[in-house]
């Protein structure tokens, strides 16, 4: 009978066999190498870290390094070739338990591991369990453990891998030693599938491999799984385009295209682009998770200019993004990308899909269509009945100066007009100001909650940052902007902050007239009533300028009956 040989995918094949095969963990490593080798180790430890980085892996090698019979005193690496090795990698030693949580939840599968506990081990030094997902066991089963991991026989180590160790009890946590495996670097990741494509005379672009880190998000596993799959998918060269129809993903230069038109305001252009990456096959989604990508790209190299000259990053990208990063400030690359990631979350729970694509494609040109809030304001007070001042995309503001203005592509007001605008704004000095508006409008209903419930965190012109916690209404602070800004003739922003600083006005209103109780207290005349009617008290004080004598209040009801 023919032997049949089965193919071992790049992830288990190039699963490393030594610690200092583990990508992008040199501190963990040394560490860790440390503690074996001065023979310090701990009873338990905690591995988190995202998926693919190696929690289990790296337990594995604990395992082996501790338990190896012909381990060098002074270094941590396992000799790979002893029996205790071989069957660890295997995944045949007795002293080695691997047990997953995710599917042995419950406190009976925790008893096992107790009763099992007090028996030495066979043939290695100690009696090794692997709890792999830890954070899914129950809470009765947590409870069970405690007690042996608070005080386990010498002979026994407790290892536990999670994704999620916020899950895990405090109590499990503080009797355990816990190591964060971090998310692989893009550069890292590069270089490490590089390597491999190059051991398996894969022939692939640097582009298609950007494609498939990009996607793997700092997980060794998925990047090994996507280049499995690329390898399989294409015989020949393996290219951008190739990896790019493989994860659904629309070309990157048509997304930078793509946004090139919506700032420029072009509608039928953007949406002609978006048709042709739909008829091509991307999917709807992935296009603006790409084009979300790109805009947080070209903020990296507004913040990071250095990244222009690094060769991991396709040329192509690196050219358009520095040439838009030049024409877009902060502020405008922030708005975009808030709108576009509202939009994001939306399209994930939408349906008609490719509608919803159009209609968000058209809400960023709204936008961004070559008017700047000068423009706006301008029209706004030439009384155009046709202009109205929406604040509901805008979550930061404007000020009103040449850097920090909308882009305008084409053209922009001269600084003589923009002063023009600005000398008509209808100026708020501060935040009582800002509520008596309110009064002032007949708008009751916000009034009573802006001077009642709301706390003031912050306050200058264009911004208000409140405590808005007891006001049960979203629509809140779109309410108060929109108002505002109507009635001031600029842009305001109001934002939302969990801080407990701030007072409302009716409590700054009480604790100013406790202070002039407190004085008024002290007053001769007042002591005098005081002392003669030892039960009155002081509740509020009232200004005579606004009581009316009986004599005032005489003349006005002879004047009406006149």
């Amino acid at each position: 009978m023919e032997k049949i040989s089965e193919y071992k995918v790049l992830a288990r094949k190039y699963r490393p066999k030594k610690f200092k095969d583990l990508v992008g963990q040199n501190i963990l490593v040394k560490i860790l190498s440390s503690a074996i080798t001065n023979d310090r180790l701990a009873h338990a430890y905690v591995l988190t870290g995202v998926r693919g980085v190696g929690k289990t892996t790296t337990a594995r090698l604990i395992a082996m390094s501790i338990n190896c019979q012909k381990r060098d005193k002074n270094s941590a690496e396992p000799c790979g070739v002893c029996d205790t090795c071989k069957s660890t990698g295997l995944d045949n030693n007795l002293d080695v338990i691997e047990m997953d949580a995710a599917s042995n939840t419950g406190v009976d599968d925790v008893r096992e591991i107790i009763d099992n506990v007090k028996y030495k081990p066979l043939i290695s030094k100690y009696k090794i369990f692997i709890i792999d997902e830890v954070h899914m066991l129950s809470k009765s089963a947590f409870n069970a453990l405690l007690k042996t991991l608070e005080e386990p026989p010498e002979h026994v180590k407790f290892i536990f891998a999670t994704t999620e160790v916020k899950k895990i009890p405090i109590t499990v946590l503080s009797r355990c030693q816990r190591f964060d495996l971090l998310r692989i670097e893009n550069k890292i990741l590069t270089e490490h599938l590089l390597n491999i494509s190059h051991k398996e005379k894969i022939d692939i672009d640097l582009n298609a491999i950007s494609l498939i880190v990009r996607a793997a998000d700092g997980s060794v596993r998925d990047g090994l799984s996507l280049l499995d799959q690329a390898i399989a998918n294409q015989n020949t060269k393996i290219d951008s385009k190739a990896v790019s129809q493989m994860l659904g993903l629309a070309e990157r230069e048509k997304i930078f295209d793509l946004l090139e038109k919506i700032l420029e305001g072009d509608s039928e252009g953007s949406l002609n682009i978006y048709k042709s990456l739909y008829d091509l096959g991307a999917d709807v989604v992935m296009i603006f998770d790409e084009l979300i990508n790109v805009v947080h790209f070209v903020t990296q190299i507004k913040i990071a200019p250095s990244l222009k000259d690094d060769s991991y990053i396709p040329e192509i990208e690196r050219t358009r993004g520095v040439d838009m990063s030049s024409r877009l400030s902060l502020n405008n690359l922030n708005i975009i990308w808030q709108i576009l990631f509202r939009g994001y979350q939306e399209l994930q729970t939408g349906f008609h899909l490719y509608q919803h694509g159009e209609m968000l494609i058209l809400r960023v040109i709204y936008l961004f269509d070559g008017s700047n809030p000068d423009d706006l304001l301008r029209k706004y007070e030439q009384k155009d009945q046709n202009i109205n001042i929406d604040t509901k995309n805008i979550t930061k503001p404007i000020e009103n100066n040449n850097e920090n203005k909308l882009l305008n592509f084409k053209k922009g007001l001269s600084n003589e007009n923009k002063n023009k605008i600005n000398n008509n704004y209808l100026e708020v000095i501060n935040f009582r100001q800002f509520v008596e508006l309110f009064f002032k409008n007949r708008e009751g209903i916000l009034h009573t909650k802006l001077y009642n419930e709301v706390k003031l965190i912050s306050f200058k012109q264009g911004e208000v940052v409140l405590n808005t916690e007891s006001i049960n209404d979203k629509s809140f602070n779109r309410s108060v902007a929109k108002l505002i800004s109507t009635w001031t003739g600029r842009i305001w922003q109001v934002q939302s902050s969990s801080s407990n600083l701030g007072k409302s006005l009716y409590e700054e209103d009480i604790l100013n007239q406790q202070k002039e109780i407190e004085l008024m207290k002290n007053n001769i005349e007042v002591k005098k009533i005081l002392n003669e009617f030892p039960e009155s008290k002081i509740h509020s004080i009232t200004e005579l300028a606004e009581v009316n004598t009986d004599e005032e209040v005489l003349n006005s009801n002879i004047k009406k009956e006149k």
